[in-house]
């Protein structure tokens, strides 16, 4: 339920007070109108009011320096003893707005106070527009604040412009004074103040408040105001909120689904999204190219990649193929999917191409590793006059520390030095995961001790870094640097830190990770409890290990693998063995080390059969040429005396490592064959 509009109490306490605006202004120099010619002073020396008001006015219009003459009329008028009228001095304004010429409107402005027409409604509105095109809203607010009687669209005026300026607290300000003075908003008054509350931290109440008012006044099932309280409510994460409003209205148009669909999408409910828009299309509705460019990349993130291409097919059928936002959302799908073929030619065929088209596509071909190829398609961009920005230069640094390019990465880097773009949060990630990429970690580390200190990411890759060294020192030294500098971690901070200390062995800072972990609150978290578990089963503390997997709420295939994998290297064969069982029953699909560490368990025991079926299920499921996999299944044989099935198996490897000798070796070792070393 809403709260009562009755009381806006905390609203009120919440704005600004009302805006305040200083009193002297400057206005840009204009050329002075030319001199009248003869023929207008022998003209109007026989002229009535009546003439000069509407003949010598018209007259005046219909050349091209008509504003220019109207000034000088106004001073013939004055001349000869005839007073303007508040119609004369609208017509001029009018001619100033429509040629431009500010100068002459202040002019005006001082001329109307002069002669007592201050309090024309219909002048005040003229002057209010006339300081609003020269960009002075400072001074079309105080014409706002002087008016002894202000209609609602002058209210609506400066809203929104308020609005258009992001002046979230200007724009509570104004609304509250409204209230105040009792002035009934209409559905525009509405929707402009959801609209400037999308710009800042609204808290939630005050949203509620202004919903109600909308309800008092007979607005709510305003499309315009509707749909603004959808996009809002998404904004500030109300995604309940937004769904009662969308369910409520009566009629909804392509802007109620584009709010609903993209909120959906960006709120990480993209299944709902995708969702909405097949309930749109079999209601008979029409897509806009808005509505495809949202439920495409709603299928992009949860990689429903088949129902994207069918929306291709759709929106080729209605003819949104090659609308700009349709193609972007296009190249971005099929670049995800690795189909770069038909990311490609809808790239081509695009009628007009703009940054995000190219940076679409640009990402898409760093992500496949055509690193060179994205690299020629930023010549291309280049040579359509479009300039880079900060997620061309992140894809391209992607690109070149993928096939560690360093040298053009850090011409990369240059650039961005010169286009004012460095200190960018994404661009300061990719340049530190180049400089970690290309083994510089000199330069990377003094990179990042130039960056943000309150970047956790940067944090996350210097770990990284140090880790994949195996330099503990290091990464303890970032890690408490880190909590010194008071940057919180996140869900990708701790397991840095923790397989650091997992592949060095050491169980005593690991542990005081882990107390960290709990004390900010990550026990629970999939991704760090999953690093947990592996940590405690690789160096023997089983039972805390099997403690953490059963308490996670959500395990995913990581946690089961990562307990598996450490009761086979522990010699707890049958534990493995059962527990990838019970993976097994949940519906959990096994990876490729879920995979070899179970039919490892089984060698362990010699369970022949039990080991070929899971070797069964493993090339089921795509892991017949995994090397872990063949590893693991040459060892079985051995161990269980199978001469020529063990070297049918290593022969199979493709690529043999240290582990596949070692496995054949050890194996006909351990079942008595040792002639066969």
């Amino acid at each position: 339920m809403l709260s009562s509009p009755l009381s806006l109490r905390s609203f009120f306490f919440l704005c600004p007070k009302s805006y305040s605006f200083p009193r002297k202004r400057q206005f840009p120099l204009q050329n002075f109108p030319k001199p009248i010619s003869s023929d207008h002073k022998l003209l109007c020396e026989h002229l009535s009011f009546a003439a000069f008001s509407n003949t010598a006015l018209s007259y005046a219009y219909s050349n091209d320096e008509g504003y220019a003459n109207g000034i000088d009329f106004l001073h013939l008028m004055e001349e000869r003893g005839v007073r303007a009228n508040s119609q004369t001095y609208l017509w001029l304004l009018e001619g100033c707005l429509n040629s431009g010429s500010f100068s002459d409107g202040w002019k005006l402005h001082g001329k109307i106070l002069k002669m007592g027409f201050s309090a024309e409604v219909v002048l005040c509105e003229r002057l209010m527009d006339l300081y609003m095109a020269l960009g002075d809203l400072d001074g079309a607010v105080k014409v706002f604040d002087e008016m002894p009687v202000r209609p609602l669209s002058c209210w609506n005026k400066v809203l929104h412009r308020f609005v258009a300026g992001k002046m979230t607290g200007h724009v509570l300000g104004l609304f509250r004074r409204m209230v105040r003075e009792q002035v009934k908003p209409d559905e525009r008054t509405f929707a402009g103040v959801l609209r400037g509350c999308g710009g800042g931290d609204v808290p939630f109440h005050c949203v509620e408040l202004i919903h109600a008012r909308t309800i008092t006044h007979g607005y709510e099932n305003s499309l315009l105001v509707c749909n603004a309280l959808i996009d809002l409510y998404f904004k500030n994460g109300f995604l309940n909120s937004a769904k009662r409003v969308f369910d409520s209205l009566q009629k909804r148009d392509s802007v109620s689904w584009v709010a609903m669909m993209s909120g959906l999408s960006q709120s990480g409910y993209e299944e709902e999204a995708v969702l909405l828009f097949c309930q749109m299309h079999t209601s008979g509705i029409c897509a806009t190219p808005y509505i495809f460019s949202s439920v495409l990349s709603a299928c992009t993130k949860i990689e429903l990649f088949k129902l994207g291409e069918q929306l291709h097919g759709l929106a080729l059928k209605q003819g949104f193929s090659s609308e700009t936002y349709v193609c972007n959302a296009l190249v971005t799908l099929y670049s995800r999917m690795g189909n770069l073929i038909s990311a490609e030619q809808v790239f081509n065929a695009m009628l007009q191409r703009d940054g995000v088209s190219y940076n679409s596509f640009i990402s898409g071909l760093a992500q496949q590793g055509y690193s060179d190829r994205a690299l020629e398609l930023f010549k291309k961009m280049r040579l359509d006059c479009l300039k880079p920005d900060c997620i061309t230069v992140a894809s391209l640094l992607s690109a070149c520390a993928s096939v560690g390019a360093l040298l053009i990465g850090k011409q990369f880097h240059s650039y961005a030095i010169k286009a004012g773009m460095s200190s960018d949060i994404i661009l300061e990630g990719s340049l530190l995961d180049l400089y970690v990429k290309c083994s510089d970690l000199k330069t990377a580390h003094e990179f990042f001790l130039t960056t943000e200190t309150e970047n956790v990411v940067l944090w996350n890759v210097m770990l990284v870094a140090y880790g994949q060294l195996d330099d503990l020192i290091e990464s303890f030294k970032i890690f408490t640097q880190m909590q010194m500098e008071g940057v919180v971690p996140n869900q990708f901070t701790y397991p840095s830190i923790l397989r650091t200390c997992s592949s060095l062995r050491a169980l005593d800072l690991g542990e005081q990770i882990h107390t960290l972990v709990l004390k900010t609150g990550f026990q629970f978290n999939v991704y760090v409890s999953s690093v947990l578990i592996d940590m405690y089963a690789k160096l023997g503390k089983l039972d805390t290990a099997l403690k953490i997997h059963r308490r996670v709420k959500e395990k995913d295939v990581v946690s089961w693998t990562a307990m598996i994998a450490g009761y086979t290297q522990h010699e707890k064969f049958a534990e493995a063995l059962n527990l990838f069982k019970e993976m097994q029953d949940q519906g959990i699909q096994s990876d490729n080390i879920g995979f070899a560490s179970a039919i490892s368990a089984c060698a362990g025991i010699q369970a022949l059969n039990q080991g070929q079926q899971i070797h069964a299920q493993a090339c089921v499921s795509g892991y017949s040429d995994d090397l872990s996999v063949g590893n693991a299944l040459v060892s079985l044989y051995a161990r269980c005396g199978k001469v020529q099935e063990a070297y049918f198996a290593f022969d199979k490897i493709f690529a043999k490592d240290n582990i596949s000798w070692n496995s054949l070796i050890s194996g006909f070792a351990q079942s008595g064959h040792c002639e066969e070393h």
